[in-house]
């Protein structure tokens, strides 16, 4: 398997190389020749971090991939049509070794989880932009709206934590993090049609729809003047293929003097089973390179009717330089249930890094 992985990785290389060598003439700063008047770029990052988790039974040391935004690699192009008309295409593929999102106290690793990300084509005029492929929903991120800093260490969603299983006194593992979690966003990224409004002001609309799902997402982001700002966005999605409707919200506030507040409230409705909703909040503050924050997350009812999971975050992102973060999170996070023996507390500290290239 692992392999078989490997042979996909270099094949994939191969394709970016080819298609950078065969379709543009790249130049030094990476971007395309005039001659075509097509624009090109390569970017991605690297993003790992070492967790130190206990679940009341067991401990272990982890070394991961950061799923709360995975190692990547992109390759982007654009060409103008007219002036008033463009066209492009996203490729983007992640390739993690040992990724948070699915690892475990006493797992071993999984290597070469290799990703398809975005495989999408899109074209942007005065109308507003059509995207077609797979590609972010027209609801993801809206249940993220974080101005705080420390997004990468610590948000509404946590996938930096939620491979971890939480066990009873035997120590048998009872459920995942990420079962007992969410914070209601949009379907993340899928094969749909998507179509983005122009900016009205500060606010704009998207609309997308794939096989048996449909999304709607607003967006807010505005400058409020000496350096405050405010983000806010709200997603509603249709899964028919899942049978549930959501609907997510989040806003976060920063001032000037680098104080901040993010918020999210979400709430799923379910054909069969139980409903199920979740809040979170964070404060924050930022001190020049330094960016501090602690959380706390509330959700009731995701994996069965009476269930309460709560998580309280302690996290540190510290900008070392451009493109460049170092990243701390302590994390304490229980589950409560109606049934069944009373399961452990997990307990994280995670250290590492993410850079951009």
């Amino acid at each position: 398997m692992k392999k078989r992985n490997n042979l996909q990785l270099v094949a994939s290389v191969a394709l970016l190389s080819s298609v950078a060598a065969t379709s543009f003439s790249a130049s030094a700063d990476n971007t395309l020749s005039k001659k075509t008047g097509v624009e090109f770029k390569v970017s991605g990052q690297v993003n790992r971090a070492i967790v130190f988790a206990d679940n009341g039974a067991d401990s272990d040391t982890l070394f991961v991939d950061n799923t709360n935004s995975g190692s990547r690699i992109r390759l982007v192009g654009k060409v103008g049509i007219s002036p008033s008309l463009s066209a492009g295409v996203n490729i983007e593929t992640q390739y993690e070794d040992n990724k948070s999102f699915s690892l475990d106290i006493d797992s071993p690793d999984n290597d070469n989880v290799f990703t398809s990300r975005k495989r999408e084509l899109w074209f942007k005029g005065g109308f507003g932009k059509f995207t077609l492929g797979k590609g972010d929903g027209a609801a993801n991120n809206t249940s993220e709206a974080d101005l705080s800093g420390t997004w990468i260490a610590n948000n509404s969603g946590d996938f930096l934590h939620s491979g971890l299983s939480f066990a009873d006194v035997a120590g048998n593992k009872v459920i995942k993090m990420k079962g007992a979690f969410s914070n209601f966003d949009g379907l993340s990224r899928n094969n749909r049609l998507r179509y983005d409004t122009p900016a009205y002001g500060p606010v704009s609309l998207a609309v997308s729809g794939g096989q048996d799902r449909a999304e709607l997402g607003a967006f807010l982001s505005h400058n409020l003047g000496g350096g405050s700002k405010v983000k806010a966005t709200l997603g509603y999605v249709n899964n028919n293929a899942a049978d549930f409707n959501q609907l997510g919200l989040s806003a976060s506030y920063l001032t000037a003097g680098g104080f901040n507040v993010t918020a999210h409230y979400g709430e799923r409705d379910n054909v069969v089973g139980a409903d199920s909703d979740g809040a979170y909040i964070k404060v924050g503050q930022k001190i020049g390179p330094h960016n501090l924050s602690v959380g706390y997350h509330k959700v009731n009812s995701l994996a069965a009717a009476g269930d309460t999971a709560k998580r309280t975050n302690v996290s540190w992102v510290y900008n070392l330089s451009k493109g460049i973060e170092l990243f701390a999170d302590y994390q304490n996070a229980t589950l409560d249930r109606n049934f069944g023996p009373a399961l452990g507390d997990i307990d994280t500290f995670a250290v590492g890094s993410r850079v951009k290239f």
